[in-house]
């Protein structure tokens, strides 16, 4: 049996997580091709054959139509049996492009169902995905929402660190005494990732409780310049670190993570962090909702306000024993390779049976 991977571009995210995971371990039983159609940065190894088929190299509105017969043409002479597609456009051109063919398709959301604001866009991506075979979500609130997909279901973003993080997915593996003060983001800076929120939110809390502290965001943006003037307005000293290819080193310095997005459909760097027994802090996001539990292993904010942030950061830095417990209470099972790579294989298994 052969199964497509297809993806617009191989760049830094859970997709591509998700993308490196299934072609490799799926290749041990199945013939795989990977099809992208814009750029690869080269930051997973895929497994099985990897093929680019340029869909843009046209101009105008000729190019809003050619890529549709341009994925039929590829895939009705590689003729996969299963195809798996990632991230919602991608999901709409190939449901589009092969209607009728008769493939199983699989479509995954790596976004939340309400990050798309356009409404025209939002009934396109709805209406296409009722001719999906399956669709795979990363949380309960989107399963929720797209209940009207004949099949739909959960399956989480694996968290690669625990394949080499045996002693860290332990109590033993990280001396709490040895972390730093340091409180950690890490994120894009866009609009979407919450910053401004979150300096809101740092200005709030008692100068006394942050004094020892070191405050450190990893990422860059287009909201750079703006954040920075912003934490100088507030008199805010925070670093901004820019792109940080290395991430493992910060979050084994850092006592505690704060994830002040907007919108989550996940949240990676909440289990990456947690691998590194990091105290984490989040706002509501969809994500943070799936993986999280509130006062057992992380501090989730009642609402997406300055105040409601700022309460937990000060809650978990006025209280050692409760941001120790918050630690002591991480539990990463369910999020290793080996767990979702059997899901996939079972939801495979369902399809390839029909």
């Amino acid at each position: 049996m052969k199964i497509m991977l297809v993806i617009s571009a191989l760049r830094n995210g859970g997709a591509e997580r998700v993308v490196e995971l299934l072609s490799r371990e799926l290749s041990k039983n199945y013939e795989i091709e990977t099809i992208y159609f814009e750029e690869n940065q080269n930051h997973y190894k895929i497994s099985g054959k990897l093929t680019h088929l340029d869909i843009y190299n046209q101009k105008g509105w000729l190019s809003k139509f050619s890529k549709f017969l341009k994925i039929r043409s590829y895939i009705k002479s590689a003729k996969p049996d299963i195809i798996i597609t990632f991230m919602d456009q991608t999901n709409i051109n190939v449901l589009i492009a092969t209607a009728f063919m008769g493939q199983k398709i699989i479509a995954t959301e790596h976004v939340s169902c309400d990050l798309l604001s356009s409404q025209i866009w939002r009934k396109i991506r709805n209406f296409s995905y009722r001719f999906c075979d399956a669709l795979v979500v990363l949380s309960k609130r989107d399963k929720d929402y797209y209940s009207f997909v004949k099949h739909c279901e959960i399956i989480y973003n694996p968290l690669f660190m625990a394949e080499n993080l045996a002693k860290i997915s332990s109590n033993l593996g990280v001396n709490l005494a040895k972390k730093e003060k340091l409180i950690l983001s890490v994120g894009r800076l866009e609009a979407v990732k919450g910053y401004e929120l979150y300096l809101n939110a740092l200005a709030l809390v008692d100068k006394n409780l942050l004094k020892d502290y070191k405050i450190a965001i990893a990422g860059e943006g287009s909201q750079r310049q703006n954040l920075e003037n912003l934490a100088k307005n507030l008199n805010l000293n925070i670093e901004f670190l820019g792109h940080i290819k290395s991430v493992e080193t910060l979050y084994q310095r850092a006592e505690i993570l704060v994830l002040p997005s907007l919108s989550e459909a996940f949240g990676n760097v909440l289990n990456e962090a947690a691998a590194y027994k990091v105290a984490r802090i989040s706002t509501p996001t969809a994500g943070a909702m799936e993986i999280l539990s509130h006062r057992k292993d992380a501090l989730i904010a009642k609402d997406f306000s300055p105040k409601a942030l700022s309460e937990c950061i000060s809650e978990v830095l006025s209280d050692p024993n409760l941001k120790e417990n918050l630690v002591k209470n991480i539990n990463l099972t369910k999020f290793t390779p080996q767990n979702i790579i059997s899901q996939w294989s079972e939801l495979i298994g369902k399809l390839k049976g029909k």
